[in-house]
């Protein structure tokens, strides 16, 4: 493992704010390792959207130095035959549920090392059939911080579970994406991302999403004036579609999943 001044571990979950899951989770983590400094990512992720906690975690764990141990908990298959999953990606950890929501690291096969957790030495018990999170996630996590190894936490696998990650569709007159997340400004945010525009520089093209149709760029937010969804790169380089002020998922009806399509007028 290749160690922070400070063991980092981020937090990605569906749990919410209302009830105490979250301050659990920390506390065992805590219990095993004092000196880990635990990031909060979200924990606001729709009720059991795996999809949605795939995306977030995507977008997000680039931004942490290596050695970063990342627990993803949403779980709606907990308590059932699922596995619990240990990923080393590079230098960087990932703990969660085997029900996909780490697919894009496998996409890299060759700098990925997966793992089933089965050492219970290294679990709180008795383990609940309900709160893997609490029990099997957390106290894990921690001992990684500690500088246990990965090994000793189970044996790899090769027969995880995959989710189908939407890819794009690309030929010489038209790109086809989809929406992968509409944050919390009611943004809505695709997979088409900002090398995929060049083939359209300096051309007329229009974006059309569940029947509605988008023109023009800005290069703010506040730059576009008017109360109509405007089009703009976000900060991870994808496409986005947005209301200044407002919320351009209220305004157009538009959901996450929905094609994106990109053409010449």
């Amino acid at each position: 493992m290749t160690k922070t001044t400070t063991p980092t571990i981020t937090m990605i979950t569906d749990f919410g704010c209302r009830d105490p899951f979250v301050g659990i989770v920390k506390g065992v983590i805590l219990a095993v390792n004092p000196a880990v400094r635990i990031i909060d990512l979200t924990h606001e992720i729709e009720r059991h959207n795996v999809e949605e906690a795939l995306y977030t975690l995507s977008y997000s764990y680039r931004y942490f130095p290596e050695g970063t141990i990342h627990l993803v908990v949403v779980d709606p298959g907990v308590g059932t035959g699922r596995r619990p999953l240990l990923v080393e990606w590079g230098n960087s950890f990932f703990l969660a549920p085997d029900n996909g929501v780490l697919s894009f690291l496998f996409a890299d096969a060759g700098k990925c090392t997966v793992r089933e957790i089965t050492a219970d030495k290294y679990m709180r018990k008795p383990v609940s059939r309900t709160f893997h999170g609490r029990d099997i996630f957390a106290p894990v996590a921690a001992w990684l911080s500690r500088g246990v190894s990965p090994k000793k936490m189970g044996p790899e696998i090769s027969d995880y579970k995959q989710l189908n990650i939407p890819h794009l569709l690309i030929t010489e007159e038209r790109l086809r994406g989809e929406v992968i997340h509409v944050d919390h400004f009611g943004n809505l945010i695709t997979n088409i991302q900002r090398k995929h525009l060049e083939a359209f520089e300096d051309q007329d093209f229009v974006v059309e999403v569940g029947g509605k149709h988008f023109h023009g760029f800005y290069q703010s937010y506040a730059e576009n004036g008017s109360d109509a969804p405007g089009m703009i790169i976000n900060s991870f380089d994808l496409l986005e579609i947005f209301c200044f002020m407002g919320s351009a998922q209220e305004k157009t009806g538009i959901r996450r999943g929905d094609r994106v399509h990109l053409y010449y007028e």
